[in-house]
């Protein structure tokens, strides 16, 4: 279109003049916009013409959008359709539209219109980007009383003339991320609501709101796809009130994904969960009748809405989030984030409340989640915290940042758990995302604990009374070059109780602000609707619960990333745990970084630099003094060692990515048994079942069946020519190659075959004698420690409580229970346990 033919005040197809050029440009160059749209924008105007859809008209929307998109090189709009921007236009065309209004009227007696002569339906053929106000009073009044033509019926009657497609695309600008309530205030009622603001309000917001405004996009309507699949169902006049409806929901559902619900006030909430009719039931049952039990009962119960209930305060979380943006600086070295899975959970946010269920390492697994939402113009959620917690004045900052808490048990307490599971569905009822974590507590190994199904089947009950239409579960990564609860997590490992968190504590945690921890990292699985699962599930009741949420713990799992730090460490101790020269580190990190892109497993960005990633890693280990080194005599070899102590600092990121190793480890096992030349597939297959089924509660497996993980892991072996099929097929020789490299990966599982075996041989003696006294986990642990300072076993990480309990369960278990109901020789049982220890001790004793 060229300007000479413009002879209307409807487009902006030129900057504006210096000064009036020079103000706007400094408003709007800070409004940010959403990134992820920009390739598709640029998709849909080269296919077809883009159409803008604002809810409500405005000139200053107008000149923001063409500004700033044409600043962004996005396809900005130039057409406003019924927006006169007259007073913005150079003299020169102001002059010639009002010399074209003028000889129209006195020839025609009437100005012109840009609908009759074909203007509007010219620039959209001709694929010119527009602006469309989908809610016009003006533009009503017109064509419901006069009978003139509107802009979306054009629009529509234009493509049904056209081949390109005309693509209607939703948008929106919020000034600040103020949640709304549901009763407006006098600064509402006097400069207009926040859905629609008046005209001074608006100047107001983009002077003062500038450097956080954000422009946001609805997903796009494709016109004529659209009109081919309602082609003979609705009338001109009903497509056009469909249209605009569905434009409009979608500018609304957009709008809720960034501030979240219309906000009800605690007090609000407090009411809907008390004077809930089966709360009020329940109460009235507890009291038997008794007026004074009932008063009582009921005091109980507003007590354990306030304990529970969180006090979410937009206005603290802006301010709380400058204190984070300052401390993640301060000790850490960025916070890493894919913005294509972020624009994923934006899309998936259209579709129902977000149920965020990350991945839980550390108490700010949460404060670092929900910062990266924030940054990223999403609701935060509503966060199930634990009620150890709520201790001031942290339970006051958490509470006010969104957090409720929760108790660690319900035995015992059915009004406190009516409570609670009626103030789930009061905030799923009103549309709130949440988080909470499936583990239930922080990983004090590094891997991911088996699920725990409480909480989620709150959730799943509320989705089946009603309370929601859909739930869309978000898995998420949260993983850390360095914890800062890592000194803790060892004190745990080496059997201390766990400390109470306490307000003397957190002024403790002043120390690490003088220590920098690497970076963190944060990786969106794919969401997934509970609607759509649940309609391709058989199971029901706890079967559901328990399929669900190891779906989710998988679904973490296959997204957490393989960090630098993490790959060094397993490097260290897998393989050169007594030291070794850079050029045989570098040899070994090679190894690892092949295996993770032969199964595309997600790494971080800068691992495809394997000389940059060791330089990192190892800047990270000198400088937090966890290696230590030896320089040779002339200064040309420097040979790095880690001291067993740092070993065990090193073992919890090992145990991060281990998951994406261990079926290999098994195989790897199997393969290194006795001092046959050929070792058989069958024994291969008989040890890693056995080493499956051994560590089911270590690991969360994949979804690959174990004889299909056997083929996989074998199939890799040969190809890297570690073994070679004997002449029937029947088994496996090892290569020279196999023999240097097997020992490598059969050490990912060596340290949890010590734990089971170190366990196994205390709980033997401890069943042959006659007087059991003490603890026994303290006995295994000691001995753990003297069999380590023995040399019998080799990994000080082995003596870990935590993996002494999941043994002493499983030998308990599977081992010296009973397999009927008839009582048992006490030499049967020692026997079976007998064998399970030399079975462990074999395989440690192989060829590893």
């Amino acid at each position: 279109m060229s300007i000479d033919n413009f002879r209307f005040p409807f487009v902006l197809d030129h900057k504006p003049g210096f000064l009036l050029g020079w103000f706007f440009y400094r408003i709007f160059k800070r409004f940010s916009y959403d990134a992820a749209m920009t390739e598709p924008l640029k998709r849909m105007h080269r296919e077809g013409t883009v159409v803008y859809c604002i809810k409500y008209r405005g000139v200053l929307d107008f000149l923001l959008y063409n500004l700033r998109f044409r600043k962004g090189r996005l396809p900005y709009p130039k057409l406003a359709f019924d927006l006169s921007v007259f007073f913005l236009l150079p003299l020169g065309r102001v002059f010639k539209i009002a010399r074209h209004y003028l000889g129209s009227f006195l020839r025609h007696g009437e100005f012109p219109s840009p609908y009759k002569t074909g203007f509007y339906r010219s620039a959209l053929s001709q694929g010119t980007t527009s602006l469309l106000c989908l809610i016009d009073p003006q533009g009503f009044t017109r064509h419901f009383i006069y009978s003139k033509e509107e802009a979306l019926g054009l629009i529509i009657q234009t493509q049904r003339e056209i081949e390109r497609p005309i693509y209607l695309v939703p948008l929106l600008v919020l000034y600040k991320i103020t949640t709304e309530k549901e009763k407006g205030s006098l600064w509402d009622i006097l400069f207009g609501f926040r859905d629609n603001i008046g005209l001074l309000r608006k100047i107001v917001l983009f002077i003062r709101h500038k450097s956080h405004a954000f422009i946001d996009f609805g997903t796009p309507l494709n016109l004529k796809d659209y009109l081919q699949d309602n082609a003979d169902n609705l009338s001109l006049e009903e497509t056009v009130q469909d249209i605009r409806q569905t434009l409009t929901d979608r500018i609304d559902t957009q709008k809720r994904v960034i501030l979240g619900p219309v906000m009800k006030s605690k007090q609000q909430l407090k009411e809907i969960v008390l004077r809930d009719q089966e709360i009020l039931t329940g109460m009235e049952r507890l009291s038997r009748g008794n007026p004074r039990a009932l008063k009582k009962i009921r005091k109980d119960a507003e007590g354990y809405f306030d304990e529970i209930a969180a006090d979410f305060s937009i206005g603290f979380v802006e301010f709380f989030n400058i204190t984070l943006t300052w401390l993640w600086k301060k000790i850490f070295q960025g916070i890493d984030v894919d913005s294509s899975e972020l624009a994923m959970v934006r899309q998936w946010a259209r579709r129902g409340s977000l149920i965020y269920v990350p991945s839980h390492k550390s108490h700010i697994d949460y404060l670092v989640l929900n910062h990266t939402l924030l940054l990223n113009h999403m609701h935060i959620p509503r966060i199930a915290a634990g009620q150890n917690l709520a201790f001031w004045p942290m339970g006051y900052v958490f509470r006010k940042s969104g957090a409720f808490f929760i108790r660690r048990s319900f035995k015992g307490a059915r009004l406190y758990a009516r409570v609670f599971d009626r103030y789930i569905k009061a905030l799923l009822e009103e549309g709130h995302p949440l988080e909470f974590f499936i583990e239930g507590g922080r990983s004090r190994s590094g891997k991911l604990i088996l699920p725990k199904t409480g909480f989620l089947s709150i959730l799943l009950q509320a989705y089946r009374d009603g309370y929601c239409k859909d739930l869309i579960f978000v898995p998420a990564s949260i993983s850390y070059d360095r914890l800062l609860e890592e000194e803790s997590y060892l004190e745990e490992l080496d059997g201390k109780e766990k400390q109470k968190e306490t307000f003397w504590q957190f002024l403790g945690a002043r120390k690490f602000l003088k220590r920098k921890y690497g970076h963190i990292y944060i990786r969106f699985g794919e969401p997934f609707s509970l609607k759509d699962y649940l309609g391709e599930k058989e199971a029901h009741g706890e079967e559901l619960q328990r399929e669900m949420a190891f779906h989710l713990v998988k679904s973490i799992n296959k997204v957490t990333l393989v960090t630098p730090l993490s790959l060094v460490a397993t490097a260290i101790l897998i393989r050169h745990r007594r030291g070794f020269l850079m050029e045989e580190m570098r040899e070994t990190s090679l190894i690892l970084q092949r295996f993770l892109k032969r199964y595309s497993l997600p790494m971080a960005p800068n691992l495809g630099n394997i000389d940059r990633t060791l330089d990192e890693a190892m800047s990270l280990l000198s400088g937090w003094k966890m290696m230590s080194l030896l320089r040779d005599i002339d200064g040309e070899e420097t040979f790095y060692f880690v001291e067993d102590e740092k070993k065990r600092e090193l073992e919890y990121y090992k145990n991060s990515t281990i998951h994406y190793f261990i079926s290999h480890s098994f195989t790897a096992a199997g393969l290194l048994r006795g001092t046959d030349e050929i070792c058989s597939r069958a024994s291969v297959e008989k040890d890693y079942l056995f080493l499956r089924r051994l560590f089911k509660s270590e690991f969360i497996y994949g979804d690959m069946s174990a004889e299909n993980e056997i083929k996989q892991t074998l199939e890799y072996f040969e190809e890297n020519r570690f073994i070679v099929k004997n002449e029937d097929g029947s088994g496996y020789k090892l290569t020279r190659l196999g023999l240097d490299r097997l020992p490598m990966w059969s050490a990912f599982v060596k340290t949890f075959i010590e734990s089971y075996w170190v366990a196994s041989r205390v709980i033997l003696k401890w069943e042959q004698s006659t007087k059991k006294k003490g603890d026994i986990l303290k006995a295994i642990q000691y001995q753990g420690l003297r069999f380590h300072k023995l040399g019998l076993i080799d990994h000080l990480e082995s003596v870990s409580q935590l993996t002494f309990q999941n043994a002493l369960r499983y030998i308990r278990s599977n081992v010296l229970a009973s397999k009927s109901d008839k009582e048992e020789d006490p030499d049967m049982r020692i026997e079976r346990l007998n064998d399970f220890s030399d079975t462990l001790h074999n395989i440690l004793h192989r060829r590893l």
